[in-house]
């Protein structure tokens, strides 16, 4: 792989590190709408990078910090996901197979999406653990887990909504992400299997996960909360919609 794709592989894989380390979400989906806006990778081999360090970067946190996980909670979203899971990975490969600009409008319109979930004001008066609401999150979260190794976004929104301490949610979220991570990697066998390039370049960059992750956690206790999450869903959204001004003439050639 040349230097020109290597250098800002990784300077936004450090940037999606550390914005989800801070606060809990954004890895994939920065991981995934940057590559596939500076097409930096095929979208299924994107999708394996994001699933092997996005597994490295959650567990090296959640590992530390496995009693602050809302246990309830953790338990029906993945009950709800790991099904769905399968489905959105069964409509990447037969999506990408020959329909690489319809998928790449659909991860627009999901991005965008996600971002208007993120902005919805948090209920104070939300009840936590309505089992229901996790069920069917995590449905969601497994559709756009399988298709572009994003989880998160419809559970956050649920997680976000309760009335947990920032760090409950954090890790409940992180724990999340580490098991539907390596559930969505057993799956790699039997779609497209990453090339030799795509294999050595992620192994390259687990020790840059590492570190940005230690930089995430240092500046946890300096940086605002809502200055990140402002930041997140701003670079989301420009991302999300710029996928789809570039990609919706195409539809009509």
């Amino acid at each position: 792989m040349l230097l020109e794709t290597l250098v800002p592989m990784f300077i936004l894989l450090g940037f999606a590190t550390v914005l989800q380390t801070l606060s809990g979400f954004g890895f994939g989906l920065m991981v995934v709408s940057s590559f596939t806006l500076f097409n930096l990778l095929p979208l299924t081999a994107t999708t394996f990078l994001i699933s092997v360090l996005g597994l490295v970067n959650s567990t090296s946190i959640v590992l530390k910090n496995v009693h602050l996980i809302h246990r309830k909670a953790f338990t029906l979203v993945l009950i709800g996901g790991i099904p769905f899971i399968a489905v959105g990975y069964a409509l990447l490969e037969y999506l990408s197979a020959g329909l690489s600009v319809w998928l790449n409008i659909l991860l627009g319109l999901a991005i965008l999406t996600c971002c208007l979930l993120l902005i919805v004001k948090r209920s104070q008066s939300a009840a936590s653990g309505k089992g229901w609401g996790f069920l069917v999150s995590g449905a969601l979260g497994g559709i756009l887990g399988g298709l572009f190794s994003t989880f998160g976004p419809p559970v956050v929104f649920q997680c976000y909504r309760q009335n947990w301490s920032v760090n409950e949610v954090r890790y409940t979220l992180l724990a999340i992400f580490s098991v539907t991570a390596l559930i969505r990697l057993a799956m790699v066998p039997f779609g497209t299997l990453p090339d030799h390039t795509t294999v050595v370049s992620t192994l390259f960059a687990i020790p840059l996960i590492l570190i940005f992750t230690r930089i995430g956690r240092l500046l946890a206790a300096r940086v605002e909360p809502s200055v990140v999450r402002l930041l997140a869903i701003s670079t989301l959204a420009l991302s999300g919609l710029t996928l789809i001004i570039q990609n919706v003439p195409h539809v009509f050639n």
